[in-house]
């Protein structure tokens, strides 16, 4: 599973991606044999103007089932990428066609 983090003038600090970072690996580890990537990027709204409205976009392409996008806006980074992730995982486990594990049981649980 490839995670890549990019920074649209959100100004993340190296210790913040190392935070972001725990989060997604935590978030998608059980799924990780169905995922194929995460891209997630951080943008700041209000751009110039000033504020600190941050938007959170992961994109999960999943590994012959398709891909999903999950949005989040919040003043933290560090928050809005947890909140964002949980969402995400909650997204994947959900899934229609229920993500299996080679033992052919349910990964979400149900």
């Amino acid at each position: 599973m490839d995670m890549q983090i990019l920074d649209r003038n959100a100004g993340i600090t190296s210790d913040q991606q190392a935070h972001i970072d725990r989060c997604l690996k935590f978030a998608f580890d059980r799924f990780a044999s169905h995922i194929r990537s995460v891209d997630v990027s951080f943008s700041d709204v209000n751009g110039p103007k000033g504020g600190h409205d941050l938007l959170c976009r992961m994109k999960i392409v999943l590994h012959g089932k398709g891909e999903l996008l999950v949005e989040g806006k919040g003043t933290s980074v560090v928050a809005v990428a947890a909140e964002t992730a949980d969402r995400a995982a909650l997204a994947v486990s959900r899934r229609p066609d229920r993500l299996r594990d080679s033992q052919g049981t349910s990964m979400s649980g149900q």
